[in-house]
């Protein structure tokens, strides 16, 4: 396999870090909508939280703070 340069690696890492958030915060809200009977209420506060965690974790990979390339 080859290296793969430094930014690529963020990338890949960020679209991992979207996937991950997405599908566990999404399973999290899918569990507790069960637990407490809230359908479908706590499965779209995860799957938008997620979406935020993930879209953040993107966003910090595309443009790093200054000084820290």
């Amino acid at each position: 396999m080859p290296p793969t340069s430094g930014s690529s690696r963020n990338a890949i890492s960020a679209a991992y870090t979207l996937t991950g958030a997405v599908l566990g915060l999404g399973l999290l809200g899918y569990v507790l909508d069960r637990k407490f009977e809230t359908k479908p209420y706590l499965l779209l506060a995860g799957l938008l939280l997620g979406v935020v965690v993930g879209m953040y974790e993107l966003w910090k990979a595309m443009f790093p703070p200054r000084g820290s390339a």
